[in-house]
């Protein structure tokens, strides 16, 4: 019986940490603080470069559906309601960062723009993506402060449904 419960406890754990899923940091908001425990990355077919996959990479204080983490409108609507605390990141294909949108129930207004985000790579493979993402201090725009330093990694959950385009040869 000792063996059947160790062997199952190992089961479930080592999935876990073969999923190389980590986050650490927090996000400050008009002085207010939130730590960020959850990562998720998802595949989404580019807006801007036709035939190309971006990455939508969301850290948050809760795990959340794929369908919420890639509509800013549902985190605005969780971050007023239930006092959501993340940062949703949109990676190009080459691997830089396109935008970054900070949620905090202390911002009053929504920020999203590449300028205030410094990214660091540590992985960035078509299965997972890691790395650093700071504001190496302070940020203000539009009556508000923030900043945040976190470092992650995490599997890349691919969209079955993108419409990629193999390129011309």
């Amino acid at each position: 019986m000792k063996a059947f419960l160790g062997a199952a406890v190992l089961a479930v754990c080592v999935p876990l940490a073969a999923s190389g899923q980590t986050v650490k940091g927090q996000l400050t908001a008009n002085g207010l603080t939130g730590p960020l425990s959850h990562v998720a990355a998802y595949e989404v077919d580019s807006p801007t470069e036709r035939g190309l996959i971006d990455v939508v990479v969301l850290l948050s204080d809760r795990k959340l559906p794929r369908e919420t983490a890639l509509n800013t409108d549902k985190l605005g609507q969780l971050m007023l309601n239930d006092n959501l605390v993340a940062l949703r990141v949109i990676f190009d294909p080459q691997g830089q960062v396109k935008s970054a949108a900070p949620f905090h129930p202390a911002l009053k207004n929504f920020i999203q723009s590449g300028a205030f985000v410094k990214w660091k790579a540590g992985a960035y493979t078509e299965k997972e993506i890691g790395g650093r993402l700071f504001t190496g201090g302070d940020q203000q725009f539009a009556g508000q402060r923030w900043r945040y330093d976190i470092t992650f990694l995490t599997p890349i959950v691919l969209d079955p449904n993108a419409k990629t385009v193999p390129p011309k040869k």
